[in-house]
């Protein structure tokens, strides 16, 4: 057995070639830019930082608070040149997965069935895959898995 297969650094970057995982990523994180950017800066319609934490913390909202609106906010946005470029992409994983389970648990409480939470679900399974997959070819995690990890050892 080669001894960079016992380097859990690779094990963190290391990805197959594969384009599915690419479309997935590039979409996952056109996603997260259009609704991150809105609540941000309040792009595309958005409302706006101030104006998504008054809305998230209101009696008709969510009664979230400021500090996890806050936190949501961040996470969307900086996932998302993670999973353009592909770099550190299990962690932008994550964050899709801690972002769309908290979407899911305040959709449950306030959305009948099934029907007000499948796009969050969908969301929520991408992360997931690309958390236990990589990001796929075309990333910098493979990149760095392939040419600069052998290397290293």
């Amino acid at each position: 057995m080669p001894l960079v297969t016992k380097n859990p650094v690779y094990y963190f970057f290391h990805t197959p070639g594969n384009v599915g995982l690419l479309l997935l990523r590039l979409a996952v994180a056109g996603i997260f830019f259009f609704h991150g950017t809105q609540k941000a800066f309040g792009w595309f319609g958005g409302q706006g930082w101030q104006g998504t934490i008054e809305r998230f913390a209101s009696p008709e909202g969510f009664g979230i608070p400021a500090v996890l609106t806050s936190l949501v906010i961040v996470l969307e946005v900086a996932v998302c040149p993670l999973l353009f470029f592909g770099f550190l992409t299990r962690l932008g994983g994550l964050a899709v997965v801690a972002v769309m389970s908290g979407v899911l648990v305040v959709l449950a409480r306030s959305a009948p069935g099934f029907a007000g939470v499948e796009y969050p679900f969908i969301l929520w399974a991408c992360g997931f895959a690309l958390l236990c997959a990589g990001g796929g070819a075309l990333s910098v995690d493979r990149a760095i898995s392939t040419n600069l990890l052998p290397v290293v050892g």
